[in-house]
């Protein structure tokens, strides 16, 4: 299984003063990935990954395997800045597949019939009448604070209703001054920022953060990203497909 890179290296001169300064400043970069389903949330897209700049110098990795696993939690009419809590995620499942979340609150294969090969399925089996759930999916991130399973998309789900969720390779990076959790609600890019694409002819990304702005481009000669400016919708941004 191919393993996506965002690289940044902070060992130049110039670039070892761009991070001092974001050091100082308590910038933390976020990052966003897309996801395509019914019912999706419509306060804004989960911070799938937030890294204070304080715990990274030198040569950084931050790489992403496209392993899931889904998750559930009773948290429902979620606001832009409600941190999603996962409270109770499946296994590492397989794209292609499914699963049913029965009432006590476990996980079984299975539910949900014609799951695209490029999807996860989800069932709840919870009885008519009882409140919908927020369900979506956590993808696998190595960052400098360890290998997690982060929750990057949500939607609604009602009892003895299924959804497919297909996870998109669309990534958005801001360096912004919001000491973010993994899972806290986001409607609009809060600073200067960049998106692209991972595929099978861009894995790797060489990154940097640019003085002034702290806006965040590609290095030069590297695979190319697509500026983004403050307040852009992020939803719009990195859940269409490219």
């Amino acid at each position: 299984m191919t393993t996506f890179a965002m690289n940044f290296d902070f060992n130049s001169a110039p670039e070892m003063e761009v991070l001092e300064q974001l050091q100082k400043q308590g910038y933390y970069l976020l990052g966003f990935k897309g996801a395509e389903g019914p019912n999706q949330l419509t306060a804004g897209v989960p911070t799938w990954f937030s890294v204070p700049f304080g715990d990274i110098f030198g040569k950084v990795a931050i790489e992403y395997t496209p392993k899931y696993k889904l998750y559930v939690t009773t948290q429902r009419d979620i606001a832009a800045n409600t941190t999603i809590e996962m409270e109770k995620t499946s296994g590492e499942l397989s794209l292609g597949s499914a699963q049913t979340f029965n009432p006590s609150g476990g996980f079984v294969s299975g539910g949900v019939t014609g799951v695209p090969a490029d999807s996860l399925g989800l069932f709840n089996n919870r009885p008519a009448g009882t409140p919908p759930l927020t369900v979506g999916l956590a993808g696998l991130v190595a960052t400098p604070q360890g290998d997690k399973y982060l929750p990057f998309c949500a939607f609604t789900l009602n009892p003895q209703g299924s959804i497919v969720m297909k996870p998109l390779d669309n990534i958005l990076l801001v360096a912004a001054q919001r000491s973010l959790k993994s899972g806290n609600v986001q409607a609009s890019v809060s600073a200067p920022g960049c998106t692209f694409a991972f595929s099978a002819s861009a894995i790797k990304y060489e990154l940097q953060v640019l003085p002034s702005t702290y806006a965040i481009s590609n290095r030069p000669g590297a695979a190319s990203v697509n500026p983004v400016s403050s307040g852009s919708t992020i939803g719009t941004i990195i859940n269409s497909p490219r």
